[in-house]
């Protein structure tokens, strides 16, 4: 009898280092795995056994019955979504009628939210885990007294806005009379995630501002977890403390109480799938948790690397009830990560025909 046909998983549009989930599924040999994109340069798309474009632009209320149309054309057994994922959370009824699992961070779309609106998420988890001191504003008149008042308890406090990624719009209020020398030396010496009360009273002032959070600036040790969850029930995680030196050295950390706030931020958040949870420590050397991001990091490689566990591999596995084997390591490796070059031909192995989303 021929061998039953592998079951096929698709990668939608996602970051680069998607990459790495991309080719360990793939590497397996027990999935036949499509990757898309709306750009034919994404790095991942040739370690893929097939690859395509997703139609863009695309709004997301529309994205999810394009995704299910794929689906139920190509008999997709799994989407690992990456594109507007909260609309594809809303439908998760929809793919489990079509014989398909929708692995994406969160089981609900108000995991996502909660997770991007920081200032609720703040709110709902203060008491259980330790976060940094943190007050809400909406203009420079509040930040500004918010700020001084955190300083003069822990010495120094920042800003960012409440919902935002990868660190945009985070600054750290230096003290005040700085020289207007020492401001453009700080700015041309590469330092922009510092910025004086006075330049941050004119940038700020005057104006209608979107929600921020004025916090105490926490200056110790950064960590970054790398979590794998099921059903709200966390399966592994791998805690990385940031060294720096000789390019990005990170080292993996036992840390017991990380490990038990980040169960606990699983079974809350109903978390179904690979996140991240990133601390750094006060002035006293306490952790505190800065957020936590209902998606894979750019840094799951560097967890794999330190744990010896194929991560992305080991989430779909999750979901298809295959043994996952012992998800235990010891830590304390150390890593660095260095630039890999990725060829991408002309045109790639984009099939442009897969534009069509009545395929």
């Amino acid at each position: 009898m021929p061998a039953a046909p592998l079951p096929t998983i698709w990668f939608t549009k996602n970051i680069n280092p998607t990459l790495h989930r991309v080719r360990e599924v793939a590497q397996s040999g027990r999935y036949h795995v499509l990757a898309s994109h709306v750009s034919p340069d994404a790095s991942y798309l040739g370690e893929a056994h097939e690859a395509f474009l997703e139609p863009h632009p695309l709004e997301p209320g529309r994205y999810p019955d394009y995704v299910l149309d794929m689906v139920r054309a190509r008999g997709v057994r799994a989407v690992v979504g990456g594109r507007y994922v909260s609309a594809l959370a809303e439908r998760r009824a929809d793919f489990g009628a079509a014989g398909c699992h929708l692995i994406v961070a969160g089981q609900s779309a108000d995991s996502f939210d909660l997770c991007d609106d920081k200032a609720r998420f703040y709110k709902v988890f203060s008491g259980r885990i330790p976060m940094p001191e943190t007050v809400p504003v909406q203009s420079w008149d509040e930040l500004e007294a918010a700020a001084l008042e955190l300083e003069t308890r822990h010495g120094s406090a920042c800003f960012k806005p409440a919902r935002g990624i990868y660190g945009h719009g985070f600054r750290i209020l230096t003290p005040r009379h700085q020289t207007r020398s020492s401001e453009l030396e700080r700015f041309f010496g590469g330092d922009h995630l510092r910025i004086s009360y006075e330049a941050a009273a004119l940038l700020l002032g005057h104006q209608d501002l979107p929600p921020l959070l004025a916090m105490q600036t926490l200056p110790g040790k950064e960590y970054s977890v790398d979590a794998l969850a099921r059903r709200g029930t966390l399966l592994t995680c791998v805690v990385r403390r940031k060294i720096g030196g000789l390019g990005n050295v990170q080292m993996s950390q036992g840390a017991p109480e990380l490990r038990e706030w980040v169960a606990l931020l699983a079974r809350e958040l109903k978390m179904d799938g690979l996140f991240n949870a990133q601390f750094r420590e006060d002035e006293t050397g306490a952790p505190r948790l800065l957020e936590v991001n209902a998606r894979a990091s750019g840094g799951l490689a560097i967890s794999a690397a330190l744990s010896g566990l194929k991560l992305g591999l080991l989430e779909v596995d999750a979901h298809f009830g295959a043994p996952l084997g012992d998800l235990s390591f010891t830590p304390g490796r150390r890593v660095t990560d260095a630039r890999e070059v990725i060829t991408l031909g002309e045109y790639g192995p984009v099939q442009e025909s897969a534009l069509d989303p009545s395929l």
